[in-house]
């Protein structure tokens, strides 16, 4: 549930472009029968969407059309869109070849969104869904992401994590310098374990893994994890058998998104 009351203006503004958009060309009157908002109020949102350049009015037919600066809004759904029929078959490659389930997630604001996953759902330890977010700090997907991706981002990233008011700032900086600590001892290992105390507290109990980045310019557009459970691995081991080939699922995933880019 939303903590605010929406704001009608940018309801109003959302409506007026989706028409806009879904008609192709449209005029007042026509965006008027749809809507049903008031011909003011339709007219605001119409010169407002085209200060910022997403709709276009035709002088000699009086008629409003949508330009491409729409299609800005649907690129982040494109990629992820785009990135997961790329790993399906990477995903599933690597789940025949060491019989444990995988996950790959993408950034999503200040958290993991796992995009896909090659869970099946007989083994109540290892179970959730591609939908799921993982933290940032706590996480296995989260940490591989952080350590391998661009300065500028993992900046702005752990200053918004960290941030807080003039009381909480000591704290803050000594928490961010630790963060940076273990993000560099990942950068070192090649692969990142998540905090126990996450494992705990996410309901995993029986369950561990760790995650690789998926890596494209040299930086993480993503990462890639492995699940096991502990009563059938240590972490020794599992690092022994399992990550060789979760490096490799990753890297040949990233040469693939590379050449299909």
């Amino acid at each position: 549930m939303p903590s605010f009351e929406p704001v009608i203006a940018v309801v109003h503004a959302l409506t007026v472009l989706r028409l806009v958009n879904t008609l192709g060309t449209s005029t007042l009157k026509q965006l008027h029968e749809e809507s049903r908002l008031h011909r003011s109020t339709i007219l605001r949102m119409l010169e407002t969407l085209i200060h910022e350049r997403y709709v276009v009015r035709d002088p000699a037919s009086g008629t409003y059309s949508a330009t491409g600066k729409t299609l800005l809004l649907s690129n982040g759904f494109e990629r992820s869109n785009r990135l997961s029929k790329i790993a399906g078959p990477h995903l599933q490659r690597l789940r025949q070849q060491i019989g444990w389930p995988s996950d790959l997630a993408i950034l999503d604001g200040d958290v993991m969104l796992i995009l896909l996953t090659s869970r099946e759902f007989n083994v109540v330890a290892l179970n959730h869904k591609a939908g799921a977010r993982a933290p940032l700090l706590t996480s296995s997907l989260g940490r591989a992401f952080l350590a391998f991706c661009d300065a500028e981002t993992r900046d702005r990233l752990l200053s918004h994590l960290f941030s807080g008011g003039r009381k909480r700032r000591a704290t803050g900086e000594a928490s961010r310098r630790k963060a940076e600590h273990m993000l560099a001892t990942v950068r070192k290992n090649g692969y990142a374990t998540p905090d126990p105390e996450f494992n705990k507290q996410s309901g995993a109990g029986l369950a561990t893994g760790f995650s690789v980045p998926v890596l494209v310019g040299g930086a993480a557009i993503a990462s890639l994890s492995v699940a096991f459970l502990e009563s059938a691995l240590t972490m020794k081991q599992a690092t022994r058998t399992l990550l060789p080939s979760l490096q490799e699922a990753a890297n040949t995933l990233s040469q693939t998104i590379a050449t299909e880019s």
